[in-house]
């Protein structure tokens, strides 16, 4: 820079006395101007002292300014302030050790990093203050940028990782009306702001030009409290809506902290409000992936975590990932669920709850059809879904409420779906993450969708009719009001024809409750039989047991009243089916019971009998092993026998033994 200046003197006259008294002053003004802007050390200093501005120096600059040697002054300065820039990388290694040293106690880096953040604006202040006597406020600026260019460069690589520690102590000691504050009842779709003034955790950041240059350390911060925030609301429970608490807690705090790190900078501030949609689309997509990981449980626990689904059907549409959903529960489905190891009506239970779940994240139907599509597969392979299906129908609360209000069943509607109406002028396309073979349409109700698991429905209804038959042969008193109801309800979805032969069934318990009063008129008999038609009732497996003789003498008693009323009829019992109430009297007790033929049967023989093998048993019922030790056990459970030991049979306990 010296040579410049020289070569722009070249022509200046040298030889009178006026030009050696020019170069003179020139010279001094130009030695006076550069020992004033020379850095100066000031590591012992704990504060810059600001550089007086003498007369003489004043003189100096107007010199030298006057001659146009500001721009050498200036590079030359310049060219101090790198050659001594080691002084202040010296000075800021102390503080790295030091923070290296406590960088275990939390509570230590904060202030290390205030004092070395205040260290550094001391050396800029001090380098800085002498160039305003230039009176040039755009080389104060291009000394700051040199500064800084400077000081980013040369910093320790451990920096970040200390600046970091040093923001999120920050954020994490803002005032308790920041991070928890008080509920609002407001249904936020994006990030609230309600302005509260916050200081940022040193006024240097930003004069030392921290920021924009550590900016992905400012932002990593602040998603790392989002991340928080979700799972901490998240983990609340399912009980109520969180995401709208979270997007209070994100505003109130991560979005006013971030803000007071600018403050008083409006360019900054104007741009941060893009940011704060940044900030919402990130908390919904923590919301997404938390809630898509317990998507099972939540559908499992369906509809006590409605709100769950609520809030998960608003991130989806935020972050649009719903292939990632599909995934994410098909490979839960998979691991949990579609396995050998799950009975069929689990799966049946949670294929209904998954049905009512997914129509809350997509009505339109596409992500159901993803995620159904092997379970429908599985249940279809399983050899007892129609008959968990028909006790769905039958006998489940959860599908009550669809029996009700649904219409008719039509054969070949895959998957639940209505076949598209071209003509409807509502039609919509079909959505552009539908599978080939999705079709849109109307989702069929709950009960539509089960039976389609098969290509007909006849398969369904030949279980019903198995079903209500067994319901109906377990009545008692011939009080069939209930089975009645549930018929008249079948027939509005399988159609008046696929239930015929049920009707044929009502009508034998109303012709058998007819005969039984008109028999019951004649003998006083202790049966009430169910007279069926043989040819419209389920087969039903035959039995050789043979009554003990005082079970048979009530049963042939029946038979002959009978046929008395009806010469050209014959009653054939079907010995297995069948309710007995018994009460048996023993020496210190009385015990009544509802028992089955088989073992009513065995108890009989004991009458007059204190002990019985199961050979002799079997010799006089003409039953197999296993339903006589199946009623002997359950005898047992009631206290009335006892056995013995190994071959010695079982003892009639007349009076009861203590329970150990």
């Amino acid at each position: 820079m010296a040579l410049v200046a020289a070569l722009n003197d070249w022509n200046l006259p040298s030889t009178s006395a006026q030009g050696a008294r020019q170069y003179e002053q020139l010279a001094h003004a130009l030695r006076v101007a550069g020992n004033y802007l020379y850095p100066k050390d000031v590591t012992s200093s704990r504060s810059a002292v600001k550089p007086i501005e003498t007369p003489d120096v004043t003189t100096a600059f107007q010199i030298a300014l006057r001659d146009g040697r500001s721009s050498s002054l200036y590079s030359e300065f310049l060219d101090a302030v790198e050659s001594r820039f080691y002084l202040i990388i010296r000075d800021v290694q102390r503080y790295i050790d030091h923070l290296t040293l406590v960088e275990e106690e939390d509570d230590q880096v904060g202030p290390v990093m205030i004092e070395m953040l205040e260290r550094l604006a001391v050396w800029q202040r001090a380098w800085g203050v002498p160039l305003r006597a230039f009176h040039d406020p755009k080389l104060i600026g291009t000394f700051t940028q040199v500064f800084h260019s400077l000081l980013h460069s040369t910093l320790s690589p451990l920096f970040p990782k200390y600046l970091l520690s040093f923001l999120s102590e920050s954020l994490a000691s803002l005032p308790s009306h920041l991070l928890d504050p008080p509920t609002m009842p407001q249904l936020f779709q994006s990030v609230p702001v309600n302005y509260h003034k916050v200081p940022p955790p040193s006024p240097h950041l930003s004069r030392l030009g921290i920021f924009p240059r550590y900016s992905g350390t400012l932002s990593k911060v602040a998603y790392k409290e989002i991340e928080k925030i979700a799972r901490e609301e998240a983990e609340k429970g399912w009980d109520t809506r969180r995401l709208t608490r979270a997007r209070q807690r994100v505003g109130d705090g991560v979005a006013n902290w971030l803000s007071g790190m600018f403050e008083g900078n409006e360019s900054a501030q104007a741009a941060l409000r893009p940011m704060f949609s940044r900030f919402d689309y990130y908390l919904c997509k923590c919301f997404f992936d938390i809630r898509t990981d317990e998507l099972f449980d939540i559908i499992v626990d369906f509809p006590d975590s409605m709100a769950a689904l609520e809030d998960l059907k608003e991130c989806l549409f935020k972050v649009d990932q719903r292939l990632e959903l599909v995934n994410k529960l098909n490979a839960a489905n998979l691991k949990r669920l579609l396995h050998p190891g799950a009975e069929t009506k689990l799966v049946l239970s949670i294929y209904i709850s998954t049905i009512r779940s997914l129509r809350i994240l997509d009505p339109q139907g596409v992500l159901l059809h993803k995620v159904a599509t092997p379970i429908r597969k599985h249940l279809r392979e399983r050899s007892d879904t129609t008959k968990c299906i028909v006790s769905a129908l039958v006998e489940g609360e959860e599908l009550g409420d669809e029996n009700e209000n649904a219409g008719l069943i039509r054969d070949g509607a895959e998957d639940g779906m209505e076949i598209e109406d071209w003509s409807d002028p509502k039609w919509d396309p079909e959505p552009v993450d539908a599978a080939p073979e999705f079709r849109s349409g109307k989702a069929g109700d709950i009960v539509s969708t089960l039976v389609s698991i098969y290509q007909t429905r006849e398969v369904i209804v030949k279980e019903l009719q198995v079903l209500l038959a067994t319901r109906l042969l377990a009545v008692r008193d011939y009080d069939a009001v209930k089975e009645i109801r549930i018929i008249e309800l079948l027939k509005l979805r399988f159609g008046e024809q696929a239930l015929q032969i049920c009707d044929v069934m009502l009508k034998d318990m109303a012709d058998s409750k007819r005969i039984d009063d008109h028999v019951q008129g004649d003998i006083k008999s202790t049966v009430h039989p169910l007279v069926i038609s043989k040819m419209f009732w389920p087969n039903v497996p035959g039995t050789s047991l043979c009554l003990p003789s005082k079970l048979l003498k009530a049963q042939q008693e029946y038979e002959s009243a009978f046929h008395h009323f009806k010469p050209d009829k014959h009653l054939r019992f079907l010995q297995s089916l069948g309710t007995v109430h018994m009460s048996i009297e023993l020496e210190d007790r009385v015990v009544e019971v509802e028992a089955n033929p088989t073992q009513a049967s065995i108890i009989e023989l004991f009458e007059g009998q204190d002990i019985l093998t199961v050979g002799e048993i079997k010799e006089k019922l003409k039953i197999t092993d296993k339903l006589i030790k199946d009623g002997l056990r359950w005898w047992k459970e009631k206290g009335v026998v006892r056995e013995e030991g190994e071959g010695e049979g079982w003892r009639l306990l007349e009076i009861a033994e203590d329970e150990e």
